[in-house]
Protein backbone atom coordinates (compact mmCIF):
# COMPACT_ATOMS: atom_id res chain seq x y z
CA UNK A 1 0.00 0.00 0.00
CA UNK A 2 1.15 3.05 -0.80
CA UNK A 3 2.13 6.00 1.84
CA UNK A 4 -1.14 8.05 0.74
CA UNK A 5 -3.07 4.95 1.01
CA UNK A 6 -1.91 4.61 4.31
CA UNK A 7 -2.31 8.26 5.35
CA UNK A 8 -5.18 8.02 3.62
CA UNK A 9 -6.48 5.36 6.16
CA UNK A 10 -5.56 6.98 9.43
CA UNK A 11 -7.04 10.14 8.85
CA UNK A 12 -10.34 8.58 8.08
CA UNK A 13 -9.89 6.55 11.08
CA UNK A 14 -8.81 9.30 13.68
CA UNK A 15 -11.94 11.16 11.99
CA UNK A 16 -14.53 8.02 12.17
CA UNK A 17 -13.20 6.67 15.13
CA UNK A 18 -14.58 9.42 17.57
CA UNK A 19 -18.12 9.03 15.42
CA UNK A 20 -17.94 5.31 15.57
CA UNK A 21 -17.10 5.11 19.39
CA UNK A 22 -20.59 7.40 20.72
CA UNK A 23 -22.05 5.22 18.43
CA UNK A 24 -22.77 8.09 15.96
CA UNK A 25 -24.65 6.39 12.37
CA UNK A 26 -22.38 7.89 10.69
CA UNK A 27 -23.28 9.60 6.55
CA UNK A 28 -20.32 8.89 3.95
CA UNK A 29 -20.63 10.90 0.65
CA UNK A 30 -18.19 11.01 -1.90
CA UNK A 31 -18.03 13.35 -5.19
CA UNK A 32 -15.88 13.48 -8.01
CA UNK A 33 -15.06 17.29 -7.66
CA UNK A 34 -12.96 17.43 -11.38
CA UNK A 35 -15.73 15.97 -13.51
CA UNK A 36 -18.30 18.54 -11.86
CA UNK A 37 -15.81 21.58 -12.29
CA UNK A 38 -14.38 20.33 -15.20
CA UNK A 39 -17.76 19.92 -17.05
CA UNK A 40 -19.48 22.88 -16.41
CA UNK A 41 -19.86 26.10 -17.71
CA UNK A 42 -17.40 28.18 -15.69
CA UNK A 43 -15.18 24.83 -15.96
CA UNK A 44 -15.18 24.93 -19.31
CA UNK A 45 -14.61 28.93 -19.30
CA UNK A 46 -11.51 28.55 -16.97
CA UNK A 47 -9.93 25.82 -19.60
CA UNK A 48 -10.21 28.11 -21.91
CA UNK A 49 -8.93 31.09 -20.29
CA UNK A 50 -5.71 28.86 -18.81
CA UNK A 51 -5.48 27.57 -22.51
CA UNK A 52 -4.99 31.07 -24.07
CA UNK A 53 -2.75 31.86 -20.86
CA UNK A 54 -0.50 28.90 -21.53
CA UNK A 55 -0.10 30.06 -25.35
CA UNK A 56 0.62 33.75 -24.53
CA UNK A 57 3.28 33.24 -21.87
CA UNK A 58 5.07 30.76 -24.14
CA UNK A 59 5.22 32.27 -27.63
CA UNK A 60 8.17 34.83 -26.20
CA UNK A 61 9.68 31.75 -24.57
CA UNK A 62 9.42 29.37 -27.84
CA UNK A 63 10.92 32.07 -30.21
CA UNK A 64 14.01 32.29 -27.59
CA UNK A 65 14.39 28.70 -27.79
CA UNK A 66 14.51 28.77 -31.86
CA UNK A 67 17.60 31.85 -31.33
CA UNK A 68 19.75 29.63 -28.78
CA UNK A 69 18.77 26.67 -31.32
CA UNK A 70 20.20 28.85 -33.99
CA UNK A 71 23.19 30.36 -32.00
CA UNK A 72 24.06 26.80 -31.31
CA UNK A 73 24.00 25.32 -35.07
CA UNK A 74 26.42 28.52 -36.21
CA UNK A 75 28.12 27.94 -34.05
CA UNK A 76 28.76 24.44 -34.40
CA UNK A 77 29.54 25.46 -37.89
CA UNK A 78 31.92 27.98 -37.45
CA UNK A 79 33.80 26.01 -34.50
CA UNK A 80 36.61 24.65 -36.04
CA UNK A 81 37.89 27.17 -37.82
CA UNK A 82 37.31 30.11 -34.63
CA UNK A 83 40.51 30.70 -32.75
CA UNK A 84 40.23 29.20 -28.84
CA UNK A 85 39.45 32.62 -27.04
CA UNK A 86 37.00 33.67 -29.70
CA UNK A 87 35.10 30.27 -29.17
CA UNK A 88 35.27 30.11 -25.81
CA UNK A 89 33.66 33.75 -26.00
CA UNK A 90 31.12 32.71 -28.02
CA UNK A 91 30.62 28.97 -25.77
CA UNK A 92 29.90 31.39 -22.51
CA UNK A 93 27.32 33.69 -24.83
CA UNK A 94 25.75 30.36 -25.50
CA UNK A 95 25.26 29.01 -22.08
CA UNK A 96 24.11 32.69 -20.85
CA UNK A 97 21.40 32.68 -23.02
CA UNK A 98 20.67 29.15 -21.80
CA UNK A 99 20.49 30.16 -18.56
CA UNK A 100 18.90 33.41 -18.63
CA UNK A 101 15.99 31.01 -20.89
CA UNK A 102 15.74 29.06 -17.70
CA UNK A 103 16.01 32.15 -15.47
CA UNK A 104 12.98 33.35 -17.44
CA UNK A 105 10.90 29.96 -18.07
CA UNK A 106 10.88 29.80 -13.90
CA UNK A 107 9.35 32.68 -14.31
CA UNK A 108 6.81 31.80 -16.64
CA UNK A 109 5.88 28.81 -14.47
CA UNK A 110 5.49 31.12 -11.42
CA UNK A 111 3.35 33.41 -13.14
CA UNK A 112 0.92 31.00 -15.05
CA UNK A 113 0.47 28.88 -11.83
CA UNK A 114 -0.42 32.32 -9.94
CA UNK A 115 -2.55 33.14 -13.17
CA UNK A 116 -4.36 29.44 -12.18
CA UNK A 117 -4.86 29.56 -8.82
CA UNK A 118 -6.40 33.22 -9.45
CA UNK A 119 -8.66 31.57 -12.00
CA UNK A 120 -9.83 28.23 -10.38
CA UNK A 121 -10.45 29.20 -6.74
CA UNK A 122 -13.51 30.89 -7.60
CA UNK A 123 -14.67 27.19 -8.69
CA UNK A 124 -13.74 25.44 -5.69
CA UNK A 125 -15.27 27.84 -4.00
CA UNK A 126 -18.64 27.36 -5.75
CA UNK A 127 -17.80 23.69 -5.49
CA UNK A 128 -17.43 23.63 -2.08
CA UNK A 129 -20.74 25.65 -1.29
CA UNK A 130 -22.28 22.99 -3.34
CA UNK A 131 -21.29 20.10 -1.77
CA UNK A 132 -21.75 21.82 2.00
CA UNK A 133 -25.65 22.62 0.52
CA UNK A 134 -26.10 18.36 -0.31
CA UNK A 135 -24.43 17.45 2.43
CA UNK A 136 -26.67 19.23 4.96
CA UNK A 137 -29.66 18.13 2.69
CA UNK A 138 -28.67 14.42 3.13
CA UNK A 139 -27.42 14.74 6.63
CA UNK A 140 -23.80 13.64 5.61
CA UNK A 141 -20.96 13.57 8.38
CA UNK A 142 -18.28 13.64 5.24
CA UNK A 143 -17.82 14.15 2.22
CA UNK A 144 -14.68 12.75 0.12
CA UNK A 145 -13.65 13.58 -2.93
CA UNK A 146 -12.81 9.89 -5.04
CA UNK A 147 -9.90 11.19 -7.06
CA UNK A 148 -7.90 12.64 -4.11
CA UNK A 149 -9.11 10.56 -1.40
CA UNK A 150 -6.84 7.17 -2.67
CA UNK A 151 -10.40 4.85 -2.17
CA UNK A 152 -9.92 2.04 -4.56
CA UNK A 153 -13.63 1.19 -4.23
CA UNK A 154 -16.86 2.95 -4.09
CA UNK A 155 -20.30 1.69 -3.28
CA UNK A 156 -22.53 3.49 -5.93
CA UNK A 157 -24.87 4.37 -3.62
CA UNK A 158 -22.26 6.62 -1.22
CA UNK A 159 -22.04 8.98 -4.66
CA UNK A 160 -23.17 12.01 -4.78
CA UNK A 161 -21.67 14.06 -7.51
CA UNK A 162 -24.34 14.38 -9.86
CA UNK A 163 -26.48 15.96 -6.80
CA UNK A 164 -23.89 18.37 -6.29
CA UNK A 165 -23.39 18.98 -10.20
CA UNK A 166 -27.06 20.22 -9.77
CA UNK A 167 -25.92 22.55 -7.14
CA UNK A 168 -22.86 23.74 -8.19
CA UNK A 169 -24.69 24.31 -12.30
CA UNK A 170 -24.40 23.84 -15.70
Amino acid sequence: MSKLGITFLLTVGLILTPLWAAGADTKIGVIDGMDIVSKSADGKRVQENLKKKTEELSRPAEQKQRDIAKMMADFEKQAPVMKEDARKRKEEEINKKIEEFRRQGAEVEKQFAQYQEKELAPLFQKLEGAVKAVAQEQKLDLVFDKRNSGLLFLSPSLDITDKVRSRFGP
